[in-house]
């Protein structure tokens, strides 16, 4: 059965036997039925592929019986969409393994708890009148969770205390580039019975850090409402009409990062006349309100505070060099690491890629700290550390060799 679920995935074994560590040859033998699938690896792979050992060890028989859509994996079903490369089922995949591992991590550290995701997206679904518009379900669930999660304090932008505040409640949130790609953003769950929880992706490729934070919380909605019972959400860079779901999804987002009085509280702050905006009034805006150019002028039209007149002209103004004067967040990728290039460790600006496989992924600083703690707090040896971070240990040990030696006391 392994064979015709690849061959169903459209992912080659070649990058699957990369992606898992494993010799080609012994890939071909697992998928011809030589040999049996470890099961060292098989909680791996059952991740990676979204299905079940029960699914996975289905006789020839049910396999000769079964069409190719009856056994293609729902999430692998809706990753054949036309929108999607090649180059985004790899990467979609090596997210899957990321997820499986920064799920054990989770679990090894305690650091969330899968009911604190429950509650919270319990009291935030709990009586949701689902008959209203998806604006107004997206507005409604967004203000129930700002406050769950304690957004609310000052009436401030959120965009430096969201990735926190989501991960404490339970949610995996990583970032990295997939250059060539129209995929901006996806969401699934990762886990199994009692551990499943939310893992949500970002693309930094040519996205700046206002436009993340909206699509995090479009993802974060998803997990909340969609998917559950859809086994994976994609968003897409270029977008049509928006259906039921995304409608609701955008609003969220929106409401999270720009409620109205946010807008009140700045619009204060800085004298603003809301028919008289500059692009520095509206520079001064996104990087105080921690969003893009778009959804703030969106949400200040969508509040009643300009006109359609006055947001298709506040559209049109360039405010990125004004921007990138105030903020910081408003550079380039490059632009920020060559910024921050003397403060932080070399590893930071550099060495993030994975090297296990024939696609390499930039990994989140957040994610690297968390194994390297696990590790020198010994809750896991060298190997798996290297392994968490895909890749092979001779790379780890001349990026992070230092940080070995002074566990061992040697240094």
């Amino acid at each position: 059965m392994l064979k015709q679920i690849i061959e169903a995935t459209k992912l080659s074994p070649e990058f699957c036997a990369h992606l898992l560590g494993v010799p080609s040859h012994q890939f071909r033998d697992w998928l011809d039925n030589k040999r049996p699938v470890p099961r060292f690896v098989m909680s791996e792979l059952l991740t990676v592929l979204g299905v079940t050992e029960k699914e996975l060890s289905k006789s020839a028989f049910e396999v000769r019986q079964a069409d190719k859509a009856s056994i293609t994996p729902a999430i692998w079903f809706k990753l054949r969409d036309e929108k999607l490369l090649d180059a985004d089922r790899e990467v979609i995949a090596l997210i899957r393994r990321l997820g499986f591992f920064a799920a054990q991590l989770d679990q090894l550290r305690e650091a969330h708890s899968p009911s604190l995701w429950l509650s919270c997206q319990t009291a935030v679904l709990d009586k949701l009148d689902r008959t209203t518009s998806p604006a107004a379900q997206g507005k409604e669930a967004a203000k129930r969770f700002r406050r769950i999660v304690d957004l609310n304090h000052g009436q401030t932008g959120v965009g430096e205390i969201l990735r926190p505040k989501l991960r404490r409640i339970g949610l995996t949130i990583i970032e990295a580039p997939i250059p060539k790609s129209q995929l901006e953003g996806c969401c699934f769950n990762v886990g199994k019975d009692n551990t499943v929880l939310p893992f949500i992706f970002a693309n930094t490729f040519e996205a700046t850090w206002f436009r993340r934070n909206e699509v995090i919380l479009h993802e974060v909605c998803h997990a909340l409402f969609d998917v559950e019972n859809d086994p994976v959400s994609l968003d897409f860079k270029v977008k049509g009409e928006p259906d039921f779901v995304e409608a609701r999804a955008r609003a969220f987002a929106q409401e999270c990062l720009i409620p109205c009085t946010v807008l009140n509280h700045y619009g204060n702050q800085f004298g603003l006349k809301w028919g008289e905006l500059s692009e520095k009034d509206i520079a001064n805006l996104m990087a105080s309100i921690h969003a893009e150019q778009a959804t703030v002028i969106r949400a200040m039209y969508e509040n009643g505070l300009i006109s359609e007149n006055l947001r298709d002209q506040y559209s049109d103004l360039a405010c990125m060099a004004d921007l990138k004067l105030i903020s910081q967040h408003a550079l380039t990728t490059a632009e920020y690491l060559d910024a921050r290039s003397g403060e932080d460790p070399k590893w930071i600006a550099k060495n993030r890629n994975t090297t296990l496989g024939p696609r390499p992924l930039r990994l989140p600083v957040g994610y690297i700290n968390q194994v390297i703690e696990a590790l020198n707090e010994e809750q896991i040896t060298e190997g798996k550390a290297a392994e968490m971070l895909m890749m092979d240990r001779e790379t780890f040990l001349e990026r992070f060799g230092e940080l070995v030696l002074q566990l061992e006391g040697i240094s």
